[in-house]
């Protein structure tokens, strides 16, 4: 009598394949929790580098619109208003004032807001955020170059960041 060999998954393959199927499947599942886990840190990183470079483009057009103020015929230097130290920008959207440097002691930079309806970054109206924007001044060479930095500092996740963004303005138009 001849005995026929039945084709079956022992125990052992059985094991294996499952072994195989749930790392596989844990793999993936870690991946896409690291991958949620960035998504909110991206995001604040790209919105503070947005703020940054605004507060370096908001200095740059008070010193252009010294240079305007100057070709008016007003008497004021190229740099009026951008004095050495640490300042926040104030201006209001709605009002169409004009753009301003507050100075304040670099501890104590306040926390922007964020309005839901205008969609704008601010310090009076909105729900808090946790990003701090410091414009800080240096004034470099005999009154015809300033260096602005514009520092973020916020917190996601529970771990601090910081970023600063530089740039130089020069009076160029030698007023």
């Amino acid at each position: 009598m001849i005995k026929k060999r039945q084709k079956a998954f022992t125990l052992v393959e059985v094991l294996v394949a499952i072994s195989v199927l749930i790392i596989g499947i844990l793999s993936g599942l870690l991946l896409v929790t690291r991958a949620l886990y960035n998504v909110a840190i991206v995001k604040d990183r790209l919105t503070a580098s947005f703020l940054a470079q605004e507060g370096i483009e908001l200095t740059r057009q008070i010193r252009d619109s010294n240079f305007l103020r100057i070709l008016n015929g007003e008497s004021i230097d190229w740099n009026y208003g951008l004095d050495n130290g640490s300042y926040i920008i104030k201006s209001n959207v709605e009002g169409g004032q004009s753009i301003q440097l507050a100075s304040y002691n670099p501890s104590e930079v306040p926390n922007f807001f964020y309005d839901n309806d205008l969609k704008i970054y601010n310090y009076t109206d909105g729900d808090q955020t946790n990003f701090k924007r410091e414009i800080r001044i240096t004034n470099i060479t005999d009154n015809d170059e300033i260096r602005v930095e514009s520092i973020m500092k916020w917190k996601t996740k529970s771990i601090d960041f910081n970023l600063t963004v530089e740039d130089h303005l020069y009076n160029w138009m030698k007023l």
